[in-house]
């Protein structure tokens, strides 16, 4: 779990200082490839054993990219298939993001129409191709991902819950914008998972609070976990919840 501890570190100092990590795609001294699909590129984390295969699909944070949140496999079954896509809007050499933050009307947290769009498009894309390469069903197939990730699995999960058995919030929220567009017809099957710092300066809590609320009107089966002192990173406890949290639902 040390790899767990030093990823913590990263992404608090990656959000902190405006995202300054690291990316190699398609680098031959890579262990594991970067692959390209029609929309984008990400890294894979094979299953292993016989056991029927589940898909896990993460989704890095602000200025990072799919090498980030690769670590993160270990702590999942081997018979989990993991992905960890890269965002297609580039802000700098190494560092991408899925859509420009932008305030909303009311001046809550959103994103650029269009580049939102565009990101949940993609990402949809490669969820329905990597369900049809690895002949894995909706109901084994998870996506999550860490705050400007983690507001994407809110986008796709709640428009498009077909797709998905649950899906994992790490440090996020639902935009306002997505409250009048998400699919009611599918509220009961998706499962969600939403974790969150005590101590968040970022996205704070009350943002997760509100969205939790939100979705207990509207019938959608969340859990909720808060992390004592915990600021906008991921923590060791939070990914083991989130392995009980797929587990209990397949």
């Amino acid at each position: 779990m040390k790899s767990l501890l030093n990823l913590a570190l990263v992404l608090s100092l990656t959000i902190a200082c405006q995202a300054k990590e690291s990316e190699n795609p398609i680098s031959e001294s890579n262990e594991i490839p970067t692959i390209k699909n029609d929309s984008l590129f990400y890294k894979t984390r094979e299953a292993k054993g016989t056991e029927k295969p589940v898909l896990l699909i993460l989704m890095h944070g602000f200025g990072a990219n799919e090498e980030d949140l690769l670590p993160l496999a270990d702590s999942f079954p081997e018979n989990y298939i993991v992905i960890t896509p890269q965002a297609p809007y580039k802000i700098g050499d190494q560092n991408y993001q899925w859509y420009t933050s932008e305030k909303d009307a009311d001046g809550g947290f959103g994103g650029k129409k269009e580049e939102l769009t565009a990101s949940i498009t993609k990402i949809k894309n490669l969820v329905k191709s990597l369900q049809e390469k690895y002949n894995v069903k909706a109901d084994k197939t998870f996506i999550g991902g860490f705050s400007q990730g983690a507001n994407m699995s809110y986008e796709l999960g709640l428009t498009s819950p077909s797709l998905f058995r649950g899906i994992a919030v790490l440090s996020g929220t639902i935009f306002n914008t997505l409250k009048e567009t998400e699919d009611k017809t599918k509220a009961g099957s998706l499962k969600i998972f939403i974790a969150h710092g005590e101590q968040d300066n970022r996205i704070p809590l009350t943002e997760a609070e509100s969205s939790k609320k939100w979705l207990d009107a509207h019938q959608y089966q969340s859990e909720f976990h808060i992390y004592k002192g915990m600021s906008h990173y991921i923590s060791q406890e939070e990914i083991q919840d989130l392995v009980k949290f797929t587990q209990k639902n397949l």
